[in-house]
């Protein structure tokens, strides 16, 4: 019976309680409440809203181009509605019959788009994420069924009133008088059509640059892992029971006879344990004491920890910065050691080399021994594909003399060969060795790191690709209005362009003046989608990853791409008016 904002007020409260108590740690501490459906769909909300926004404008795009052709129909029957005029029939009464027919058109586009889209529920559904699944049933119901059918009524009365209003107001003299080959209702009626083109080009344009940010930003969360090739990389899960391995040394046992076993394989180049790979966990942070340094009150030294193989880090392809990699010398018997990622080094010994420093895990009376740094490797982001490196550090397990740690769980081989293209024999051949040491060890988790990664990347990828055939069909539609309107403009002019011919014009003066009116239309329309894609895309940074919302070159090749396209779209009307032949457009007049 309590509200969201109750519930977070007695959270507060309590928190404030425990602040009190503990005064050192109160700045660590912090709790709210959210409704399950913040929980599960809340990550989704933004990318939903910008599919959704997506689908929007092509669907404004596709309407714009059939009021386009609407308006260019309406034009060419102008003599037809003269005529109504004529005997009696009104403004509205036109206009209504027009109206009429945009309506059974989008009608009918509305049933063949319910009947696609009930087709493709079972493509639909892999869209889903994984973690909405339980919640999230794709089905075709009275909601959708409505919001489909409203969705055709509106575009169709939109879109369609300013086409039948616009043919509706003529002049009936005039139009009595024209010729068919010249028939139209003037400069009004060109302009919407040239308006209606600027404003595809512009959305277009808009799509185009979101979809651009987005593969930039999938290139570069994907580049990040690069140096660990994980296509490469088979991961296992192989967790050990507490009750048959509470002991440390049986479980170095069981990690050193896998390894062995695994490594003398003839498809394998390496292997390694560790506490968990990456993304897979964050990893628990542990209080350190640095050797040399007071502790201060507000000091607060801490770093995510994990337990390794000697070959872990070769294996995964994280790079040596200083000092060494741990060595199968590195045992219970010799000095315990640690290496550290750079963000620990430049975190705890900024200006100074961290190898040889050491520290300790705990306060400094604890009974942990002291650790020394051997080595420092590159950073890689543990917590989340776009979340920051944090201060990290490794220990051999077979250092370890308590179970005060979480022990290694995730075995890591790098396969000489794609483990895609041997998964059954690679797979099988593993967990005969593992069972070979224990018969009934459980494995899990069975994937290449790539497709780890994949995981966690599904979301942008999603939105990528939609992203970017959406923006590819808008382009589509674009050119295809760009087109029309030149070729509208072709034949409503072949006298004129005849005339010009007759008169000693070169085919390059009319190719030259069609091409240009083309390209007018499509600068105007780039300039104002460029004004529109500063300000909307910046609604698309939270979800993209070291790349600016106002990346010039995304911007740069994007506007390049529309107008190479755009060229295209326009060249072809164009060359078709050099065709004229003067004779027979001026027998037509």
């Amino acid at each position: 019976g309590m509200t969201l904002a109750q519930a977070n007020a007695d959270i507060k409260a309590i928190m404030k309680r425990i602040g009190e108590r503990f005064p050192d740690e109160a700045g660590q501490l912090g709790a709210n409440v959210v409704s399950l459906h913040e929980q599960l769909a809340g990550k989704m909300r933004r990318s939903l809203w910008l599919l959704f926004g997506a689908v929007g404008i092509v669907l404004l795009i596709a309407c714009a181009n059939i009021a386009g052709l609407l308006l260019s129909r309406a034009a060419a029957r102008q003599r037809e509605i003269a005529v109504r005029v004529a005997l009696g029939a009104g403004r509205w009464r036109i206009a209504r019959q027009l109206l009429t027919e945009s309506i059974l058109l989008a009608g009918a586009g509305g049933v063949l788009g319910v009947l696609l889209a009930s087709w493709s529920f079972a493509v639909l559904a892999r869209l889903v994420p994984t973690e909405m699944t339980a919640s999230t049933a794709l089905e075709m119901d009275v909601r959708v069924l409505g919001f489909a059918l409203a969705v055709s009524l509106l575009s169709s009365v939109l879109f369609g009133l300013v086409p039948a209003l616009q043919a509706s107001r003529l002049d009936l003299t005039v139009a009595l008088k024209q010729s068919g080959g010249r028939s139209g209702f003037g400069s009004g009626n060109r302009r919407l059509r040239h308006a209606f083109v600027v404003c595809e080009i512009a959305m277009a344009l808009v799509l185009l640059v979101g979809a651009g940010l987005l593969i930039q930003t999938l290139s570069k969360l994907h580049g990040q892992y690069s140096d660990l090739r994980a296509e490469s990389l088979l991961t296992i899960r192989t967790a050990l029971p507490e009750n048959r391995y509470r002991e440390q040394p049986k479980r170095v046992a069981f990690y050193d006879q896998v390894l062995e076993r695994v490594q003398a394989m003839p498809g394998v180049a390496s292997a390694g344990y560790s506490t968990t790979v990456p993304l897979e966990w964050a990893g628990g942070a542990n209080g350190i004491t640095i050797e040399g340094r007071s502790v201060l009150s507000n000091n607060t030294w801490n770093a995510n920890h994990r337990q390794i193989s000697a070959a872990y880090l070769q294996t995964m392809g994280i790079a040596l910065r200083g000092g060494r990699y741990f060595t199968e010398q590195d045992t219970a018997e010799t000095q315990p050691v640690a290496v550290i990622n750079e963000t620990m080094a430049r975190q705890y010994w900024p200006n100074e080399n961290a190898v040889g420093k050491r520290f300790k895990n705990g306060p400094a009376d604890s009974r942990h021994p002291w650790l020394e740094i051997v080595g420092v490797v590159a950073d890689v982001r543990q917590m989340g594909v776009d979340k920051p490196a944090k201060a990290e550090m490794y220990f051999p397990y077979r250092q370890i003399r308590s179970h005060a740690f979480y022990a290694p769980r995730d075995l890591v081989i790098r396969a000489k060969v794609e483990p895609a293209s041997l998964p059954n024999s690679l797979i099988a051949s593993v967990r005969e060795a593992i069972h070979a040491v224990d018969p009934n060890q459980p494995l899990s988790n069975i994937r290449t790191m790539d497709a780890v990664f994949g995981e966690h990347t599904r979301t942008r990828q999603m939105g990528m690709s939609l992203l970017t055939a959406f923006a590819a069909l808008a382009l589509l539609l674009a050119m295809l209005g760009i087109y029309g309107v030149l070729s509208y403009f072709v034949t409503q002019h072949t006298q004129e362009i005849g005339v010009r011919l007759a008169l000693g014009a070169k085919a390059g003066n009319i190719f030259t003046m069609v091409l240009k009116r083309g390209l007018t239309l499509v600068g105007i329309g780039v300039a104002i989608g460029l004004a529109a894609s500063f300000a909307l895309t910046r609604l698309l940074q939270s979800l993209l990853f070291e790349v600016s919302a106002t990346d010039p070159a995304t911007y740069s090749v994007i506007v390049l791409l529309l107008l190479v396209v755009s060229l295209v779209a326009c060249w072809i009307p164009a060359r078709r008016a050099t065709k004229v032949d003067p004779m027979i457009a001026l027998r037509c007049e």
